[in-house]
């Protein structure tokens, strides 16, 4: 059955600090008419706001709870035929998703420039947001996981597809083969064709059910500045789009998830347009698949 309506769950936080650096860019999006154009769609979308979570302790404390209320937001999402859309600053809240959709056997199309594995060991910059998908699998933060509603382990293998992935060093690169998960290499060398290569993969193999990730960052460096981690050999705005309007007609989405974007480096609104025009896209293929119904 489709979803009747969209569910915004609109998350501008950044290490549980709200507005802060990546936490500000929801706002941007929002502001510059995320919701009017995709009402203008035909769809009914609602918007469902993390409250501050100023009370828990330091960054970890912060980040853990914001996750905790994110998995809370897609399940009422989900429990009432609505689909979830999550506009967050920390692209760590795509685990707060895969948690709060329970789905045993769920698949991942990850659009992003960084793999997100690392542990606290693994990690070299000091970036909490880095360590989102180890958490997921279980392989680290073990207590804090274990506290968001819905969390279990995730196994990755021949269920994960990264996109435009290509800013990480070997001991990340030997991660994510150790996991298992399918790559679409960039390359700041050659000229890659994402859209061909993604219809390719998702031709190969049934990614029904899908969680699908859209970190902003996964845009080439020559498009703008994202949000301080911009790098070459990533997808232009037109391959974004492609990308969008093919995703749905080839696996079955469950959520969507956009982040990382800090809308105060200079290229604010032209980084959130892109990202407005990427969400119509996919709501686009999300109503022709059926997935999403409009208004009748």
């Amino acid at each position: 059955m489709p979803a009747a309506s969209i569910t915004i769950i609109f998350s501008p936080y950044h290490v549980g600090l709200r507005n802060h650096r990546v936490g500000d860019g929801p706002n941007r999006i929002r502001a510059l008419g995320l919701i009017p154009q995709l009402e203008a769609l035909g769809v009914t979308v609602h918007i469902d706001e993390i409250p501050p979570v100023d009370d828990f302790e330091g960054e970890i404390g912060r980040s853990f709870e914001v996750l905790r209320r994110t998995s809370l937001a897609v399940s009422k999402a989900r429990d009432g035929n609505s689909f979830p859309f999550i506009l967050s600053g920390n692209c760590m809240a795509s685990v707060g998703a895969a948690c709060g959709l329970g789905i045993k056997d769920l698949n991942f199309i990850y659009f992003d420039a960084h793999d997100d594995m690392d542990t606290p060991s693994t990690n070299e910059n000091g970036y909490f947001d880095a360590m989102g998908l180890s958490m997921l699998a279980g392989k680290s933060w073990h207590w804090h996981t274990e506290q968001i509603p819905g969390y279990a382990p995730m196994n990755y293998k021949d269920r994960f597809l990264y996109v435009g992935l290509r800013d990480v060093n070997e001991t990340q690169r030997k991660t994510v083969a150790e996991a298992g998960a399918d790559v679409i290499w960039g390359d700041a060398g050659k000229a890659v064709d994402f859209p061909g290569e993604l219809e390719k993969r998702l031709d190969k193999r049934d990614m029904s059910p899908s969680l699908v990730h859209l970190d902003l960052d996964v845009l080439d460096k020559s498009v703008g500045m994202v949000n301080g981690f911009e790098s070459e050999g990533g997808l232009q705005e037109e391959d974004v789009m492609r990308c969008m309007s093919l995703l749905p007609k080839k696996a079955t989405p469950v959520s969507f998830t956009m982040c990382s974007f800090n809308p105060n480096l200079g290229d604010g609104d032209k980084i959130a347009g892109i990202g407005i025009r990427a969400a119509v896209a996919f709501v686009e293929a999300l109503i022709a698949t059926s997935v999403v119904s409009v208004q009748q």
